[in-house]
């Protein structure tokens, strides 16, 4: 027992600083782990920032830089097509294609079609007319070939036109369902395709075989329309229907020494009782010289002549059976050199025609103030060398021009681009060229032979003239900057100017800045530096409770609740802001002359006054705005924006007054003190504080008069301000979302703003008073020039919020791609592009990959709003650091 009592006797008791040591060093490895941990976990949140960042830019280039590949024509397979009968007429007047690009069948002059397999060049089938005498057939001197491929309408030595109409099978089987021999020498065979029976056999990436036929060609009877011989021809030809039903509709335009005829054919087949039929209606018109080319116009209703001259007359058919010259038009190209080849461009709307001097030119009908009139909107320089075929893309603005040296060359039309070009080749005095129904392929053909030329163009609407530059598009009165990303048909223009989108995003912009910046600054400045602390403890996250609302639910406040008010209400509310703001500058004036011993009990109840101002301004501008809106303008403001040939002066006088107020505040405070100095020394006010009232209400009185002057000025001047600055009232317009977009970033600028007054030291504030400086000369001299940097700051994140802004715009703005000024029209900016029409993109198109194009734009805008802002907030940093 002793023994244990001696042992624990041994063991000394812990002192008070080993303990306080052990402690110390547990809290410091603590902290030495909290801090590896923090640093790691803001090192690896950092670096992940930066990779999702590039990430995000990587995807964006990942889908903008396919749309500047080049592109290129590339040789495919050339072949001579087989002999067919040594009796045969083998001159060719025009061919086409099926639309798998398998089959090709050339009309002949003796009416005859040669098919042929476009594959190897093997001879299929030749195909005469019925009626047609073996002996000595009625020639064809002219062909045809619909724009579909589908029908040939030839003209005939006699002076008649018949019209032939063409039947491919195409059907697609699976293997299973053909002869097994057949399908073992397809896969067996070195082509990707076998030759057996007239019918091409194809295996498709989807595992099916898709059979090409050429059924069969059914020769109408011959249409008597000239005398001679015709010598000139263009031909549309649709057909569409159901199971029972079908109808065929075709119009052509033909010339037979210059006489000029123009016909309609219908016909139906089925209906009632099984029976079809068919209608034909022929106009004319007398000998008007020689004619070197034809356009049908894509509805049929009227045509397009060329005479040697160059000269275009547009043909319209009247009631007498009888043509009517509509306009004539003198084509610029060949005011310098003569014609030498002539094509409708996608759509016919536009004709190409190309000259000696291997320039081509567009001529279309465009929209001018008194109708519309044919004009040169496009001219491209194409060859040194005399144009000598034109060959018009099925799908996209592209034409294929050959020149009398056998350079090649592609140019897309509308942005005046040539986008791929092949060296000289020999060409046959025969030859001629087409594209391929699917457009990526290019087909020259000769009574000798075959060249197939792949087009490797992917996106050739794309470029930065496209996107950037102004482009004179088909029927639009000149050249401008338009969105249009979709069209009714497969034959319109896209229209892909960003310019529109990027003007909308900095007018949505522009007009939130300039209500919310002024707002969020000055509200930021009056709390930060004349509200007392218990009032702005409550009165900061007031504000910032504003950026709680989601954009969404203003959108639709915005569009549903307020635009209908703004419509019925317009000269009120205008009212009410400028009634509000001269209240309250008329209230301040009032408190200065209260006297001080008086003006510190009450200084507590100066907030509460303040609000009752606004009510009191929004009450007085419903009292007064009807008779001073028929005062000032004679009617409602948004009759007088859409009715020119009221006077403009209303407009200019609302517009003259911001800048009367800054020229009448700079006359006050400069140029004009020494004679106020003495006014006031003649009425016995000299250093009071009466005085400023006077001023005030002078000043007041002369923003009024100079607005009006100036306004009279332009009046005069003739210059009306709703062309330009201010047009027609829409009801979802810039102003309303400028407002709403307002209310949503004024929390983000007056939170950024006053924590940047804050941030000022307090000694410098200190400092200034006990010079004698007011409160207000230590904010406007001390405080705001030292947080600049902030204030400045808070702008730019404010300005990267706005555009970016998708809901608001997207709910309110009416997304309408225009590009003018007037605060009382709508927009479409950015981000609302991108938010309506990227889901309906179809993947990997033109469209899709612009529309990355525009998220990338929109990217850089806040990159460079961000950026821009923290260089400034760091280089005032630097200079205030000593402070």
């Amino acid at each position: 027992m002793a023994g244990i009592i001696s042992t624990e006797s041994s063991v000394q008791p812990e002192s008070t600083t080993q303990r306080v040591y052990r402690r110390d060093r547990r809290s410091r490895a603590g902290v030495y782990w909290a801090d590896r941990i923090a640093r790691a976990v803001i090192t690896i949140g950092g670096i992940g920032t930066i990779i999702v960042v590039l990430l995000v830019v990587l995807v964006l280039l990942g889908n903008v830089l396919p749309l500047f590949q080049k592109s290129s024509l590339n040789e495919g397979r050339s072949f001579g097509l087989a002999d067919v009968e040594p009796a045969a007429d083998v001159g060719l007047l025009a061919f086409g294609m099926d639309e798998y690009s398998e089959l090709i069948w050339l009309v002949r002059p003796d009416q005859s079609l040669d098919v042929f397999c476009l594959s190897n060049g093997v001879h299929l089938q030749r195909i005469l007319p019925a009626d047609s005498p073996s002996s000595n057939p009625v020639r064809a001197t002219v062909a045809k070939v619909d724009d579909q491929q589908t029908s040939v309408l030839l003209g005939l030595q006699d002076g008649t036109v018949r019209i032939v109409l063409l039947t491919i099978d195409v059907s697609f089987a699976s293997k299973s369902t053909l002869e097994p021999e057949l399908v073992a020498s397809l896969e067996s065979s070195s082509e990707p395709f076998v030759l057996q029976d007239q019918t091409i056999y194809r295996s498709t990436s989807e595992g099916l075989i898709r059979k090409v036929r050429f059924q069969s060609a059914q020769y109408m009877d011959p249409i008597s329309v000239h005398r001679d011989a015709v010598d000139n021809l263009d031909w549309i030809f649709k057909s569409e229907g159901s199971l029972m039903v079908s109808s065929q509709n075709g119009a052509w335009a033909s010339s037979a020494r210059g006489e000029l005829a123009m016909g309609r054919y219908e016909r139906q087949l089925g209906g009632i009782g099984g029976k079809g039929k068919q209608k034909f209606e022929i106009w004319r018109s007398p000998g008007s010289g020689s004619i070197d080319g034809l356009m049908m116009s894509s509805l049929g209703d009227s045509f397009q002549s060329i005479d040697p001259s160059g000269r275009v007359s547009r043909w319209s058919p009247d009631q007498n059976q009888s043509l009517s010259l509509a306009e004539s038009y003198k084509s610029l190209t060949a005011q310098l050199s003569s014609l030498s080849a002539n094509e409708p461009l996608l759509g016919r709307s536009t004709w190409m025609l190309g000259s000696q001097s291997g320039e081509i030119e567009a001529v279309s009908l465009t929209t001018t103030d008194s109708g519309r009139e044919l004009r040169t909107i496009h001219r491209v320089a194409c060859s040194n060398a005399a144009i000598r075929a034109i060959a018009s893309s099925p799908t996209q603005r592209l034409v294929a021009v050959a020149d009398k040296v056998g350079g090649l060359k592609v140019v897309h039309v509308t942005s005046e681009r040539l986008i791929a070009q092949l060296d000289s080749q020999e060409f046959e005095p025969d030859e001629q060229l087409r594209f391929s129904k699917s457009g990526r392929e290019l087909v020259v053909c000769s009574s000798k032979g075959v060249r197939r030329i792949q087009l490797d163009s992917e996106f050739p609407e794309a470029s930065v003239a496209s996107f950037f530059q102004p482009l004179w598009y088909e029927g639009y009165p000149a050249p401008g900057y338009v969105w249009q990303s979709s069209t009714g048909s497969a034959q319109g223009e896209p229209k892909f100017s960003l310019v529109p989108l990027i003007f909308g995003t900095l007018k949505a912009t522009f007009y939130s800045m300039l209500i919310a910046g002024p707002i969020a600054i000055l509200a930021a400045i009056f709390g930060s530096e004349f509200l007392s602390r218990s009032w702005r403890g409550r009165f900061k996250p007031l504000i910032e409770l504003m950026a709680s609302v989601p954009s969404v639910v203003l959108g639709f406040i915005g569009a549903m609740v307020l635009a209908p008010i703004m419509r019925d209400s317009l000269f009120w509310i205008l009212l009410s802001v400028a009634m509000t703001i001269f209240l309250f500058l008329l209230a301040a004036h009032f408190w200065m002359l209260i006297p001080v011993s008086r003006s510190i009990p009450l200084r507590h109840y100066r907030l509460p006054l303040m609000f009752l101002i606004p009510p009191l301004a929004i009450g007085l501008a419903a009292w007064i705005s009807g008779t001073l809106e028929r005062w000032i303008f004679g009617t409602t403001v948004q009759q007088w924006l859409s009715q020119p040939q009221l006077s403009s002066w209303p407009g200019w006088f609302l517009l003259m007054i911001l800048p009367s107020v800054m020229g009448v505040v700079w006359l006050f405070s400069g140029p004009m003190v020494p004679w106020l100095d003495w006014l006031s020394k003649q009425v016995g006010l000299h250093g009071k504080v009466q005085w400023q009232l006077v001023l005030f209400l002078l000043a007041s009185l002369a923003v009024v008069c100079l607005s009006g002057a100036t306004a009279a000025v332009w009046t005069a001047l003739e210059f009306d301000s709703r062309k330009g600055l201010l047009g027609a009232y829409q009801e979802r317009n810039a102003l309303l979302v400028g407002g709403i977009m307002g209310f949503a970033i004024i929390p983000l600028i007056y939170t950024l703003a006053d924590d940047a007054l804050q941030s000022v030291p307090q000694h410098l504030r200190s400092a200034s008073l006990g010079c004698g400086a007011t409160v207000w000369q230590t904010t406007i001299r001390v405080v705001v020039p030292t947080a600049m940097s902030g204030l400045f700051s808070a702008l730019m994140i404010g300005f990267g919020r706005a555009i970016g802004e998708t809901m608001v715009v997207l709910m309110a703005a009416g997304n309408t791609p225009l590009m003018d000024w007037n605060p009382f029209n709508g927009y479409r900016t950015l981000s609302a592009t991108l938010a309506t029409e990227l889901p309906e993109a179809a993947r990997g198109s033109t469209h899709y990959h612009t529309l990355f194009l525009a998220a990338l734009l929109l990217f850089l805008f806040t990159l460079v709003a961000n950026t821009l802002a923290e260089w400034v907030r760091m280089r005032f940093r630097k200079k205030a650091y000593q402070l």
